[in-house]
């Protein structure tokens, strides 16, 4: 199947395999910014997330999930050969990390592993799937999540039930929004849009769904361009993400959410098109961060 889709989506790759690629950085913002990050690449450090996510009230058995999605990932990838994948936490002096996309698109091309490895959306998701509640059943398009069903059917690691699916489809599937540039309009369609399919997020203080969507006028739409977990320790702030279908898991560090935000923003707020399309719109469960 995904052999078939590919040629006739490449322009739209990138989104919908969840999660658009890096701008470029200036001089003057690489010697300004800095990010802390792991890739999980060594057993401490999972067991060290792993247990925060239990302490914070996530399943035992997602928590232990996540892990297996992250050593799957590693061990396909040889990420361990990569510089910019260290043991335990490391910081750079610019706010994305600088992967080798070539080297890991090549070892998670899917036209030789007839199957894409989760996504932003996925990883997000499989984590979180027992705070969201969904009592309704999309029946709209859904093809913008053509890559993510793909994952779920075919990734061997895949352990999505018929319930995980439809509360997905339902959860991510674009929604119609007006003819305007205005954010803040934009998430109230969100949030009445998710009414309508009956989704609701159940209230845990320390952890909560950031959902990056991203605005496409010709379409009249907007649609989760990236998505990630936001964790509250007593040190700060972790955001828990998969940077994109082929790139490595992250887990980053940042002091608050306007901190969280300048970094969601360095990395997709990259429209020069002109075509009219409004800022992203950041959302942390159903409520938007200004």
């Amino acid at each position: 199947m995904i052999k078939r889709i590919i040629p006739v989506m490449l322009s739209a790759i990138l989104l919908m395999t969840g999660c658009a690629n890096t701008k470029s950085e200036t001089k003057d913002t690489k010697e300004l910014t800095k990010l802390t990050y792991s890739n999980l690449i060594d057993e401490k450090t999972q067991n060290e997330i792993r247990a925060i996510l239990i302490e914070n009230k996530i399943d035992k058995k997602q928590a232990d999930y996540f892990i297996k999605l992250v050593q799957n990932y590693n061990d396909k990838s040889d990420i361990n050969k990569l510089k910019t994948s260290k043991q335990g936490f490391t910081s750079i002096k610019t706010q994305q990390v600088p992967y080798d996309e070539v080297y890991l698109d090549e070892k998670w091309d899917p036209n030789k592993l007839n199957y894409m490895d989760f996504n932003c959306r996925l990883t997000a998701f499989s984590i979180f799937k027992n705070y969201i509640k969904s009592e309704d059943k999309f029946t709209g398009d859904s093809t913008r999540l053509v890559f993510d069903k793909d994952a779920i059917n075919n990734n061997p690691i895949s352990k999505f039930s018929k319930e995980d699916t439809d509360k997905f489809i339902n959860l991510y599937s674009a929604v119609k929004v007006e003819n305007t540039q205005d954010v803040n309009k934009h998430a109230q369609a969100i949030k009445k849009e998710w009414e309508k399919r009956k989704i609701s997020f159940v209230d845990n203080k320390n952890i909560s769904m950031i959902n990056v969507f991203l605005h496409e006028p010709e379409d009249n739409e907007v649609f989760v361009g990236h998505a990630g977990l936001l964790l509250q320790t007593k040190d700060g702030l972790l955001f828990i993400e998969k940077y994109a279908s082929a790139l490595p898991f992250q887990v980053s560090k940042f002091k608050n959410k306007s901190e969280l935000k300048k970094y969601l923003m360095d990395r997709l707020d990259n429209d020069t098109s002109g075509n009219g399309s409004s800022k992203p719109i950041i959302m942390e469960n159903n409520e938007l961060i200004k």
